[in-house]
């Protein structure tokens, strides 16, 4: 279920004021415990409501009414939405939300639940919603005209000897960022972290012999793997120097290729083998 944490307008939002950097650093503490968590969905602030306007509906006719609007204190200036699996999960986080006017002052959060495509009886115009994956907290999976199950987007899902610095590798190779990450319960390794690396994802955890024998291992314990991850950039030099530096080894050198791209391949220290390519230069 997500739940919308609404922060009202006041004087200051709708003079243009920036917020202090104190309350930044709050607000960004706050969203990247929720994504460690797992269940940050979108956060935005709004501009002042001179910036926007409303559509008036009388009758037939539509009107444009230009702001600023002088109801301050029932505007919105912002929201965070967060997907959490009961009601008091939701109240948990919104508590711990920061007083978006400063520490010590009077202020109001408001937290709505979202509808969800599940909560309205099944009709034609619902499922076309469904397809465009529109009022939901789940990417549509129902059987495509083929009959076959629509898959959204592959995830890679890699095994590593080293969750924590694997994650660090990544962030400093490729500009990954956490989404979430969860421990196991020796508290040591990795169950599962998802992390997203440009407009892609990739899921990870730690190798878990015990689990699993003859499953899915780590290459060091492997000796090799037998897939290639590869990254489509725009710039492929700046982005396998970036790997490069961060620790990466060079197995196939960068190189403007027969196929058209420029292309080449890295060992990642866990053993992973990535590609980069990008227009050839």
């Amino acid at each position: 279920m997500r739940y919308m944490i609404i922060v009202k307008g006041d004087d200051r939002v709708e003079a243009g004021a920036m917020p202090e950097p104190e309350s930044l650093a709050a607000m960004a503490d706050y969203h990247e415990a929720l994504q460690e968590a797992g269940i940050l969905v979108d956060g935005s602030g709004l501009k002042p409501s001179s910036e926007g306007f409303r559509i008036r509906y009388e009758g037939d006719k539509r009107t444009v009414v230009d702001g600023p609007f002088t109801e301050t204190r029932e505007l919105v200036a912002g929201y965070t939405i967060i997907k959490v699996a009961s009601r008091q999960e939701a109240l948990d986080w919104a508590r711990r939300f920061p007083n978006p006017r400063g520490e010590g002052k009077d202020c109001e959060i408001e937290v709505r639940r979202m509808f969800e495509l599940e909560d309205f009886e099944p009709h034609e115009s619902i499922e076309r919603f469904r397809k465009m994956e529109v009022g939901t907290s789940e990417k549509s999976l129902e059987s495509g005209t083929d009959g076959n199950a629509r898959v959204s987007v592959p995830i890679p899902h890699l095994i590593v000897s080293d969750g924590e610095a694997a994650i660090a590798f990544y962030e400093k190779a490729f500009g990954a960022r956490v989404h979430g990450r969860h421990k196991a319960d020796d508290g040591k390794r990795l169950l599962h972290a998802h992390l997203e690396i440009g407009d892609g994802a990739v899921f990870l955890n730690d190798d878990f012999p015990e689990v699993c024998p003859g499953g899915a291992v780590a290459p060091t314990r492997l000796g090799g793997v037998g897939s290639v991850i590869h990254l489509e950039v725009a710039d492929a030099d700046t982005a396998w120097e970036q790997a490069v530096n961060a620790g990466a080894e060079v197995c196939m050198p960068l190189e403007n290729q027969f196929w058209g791209m420029r292309y080449g391949q890295l060992k990642d220290p866990f053993g992973h083998l990535w590609s980069i390519g990008g227009p050839t230069t």
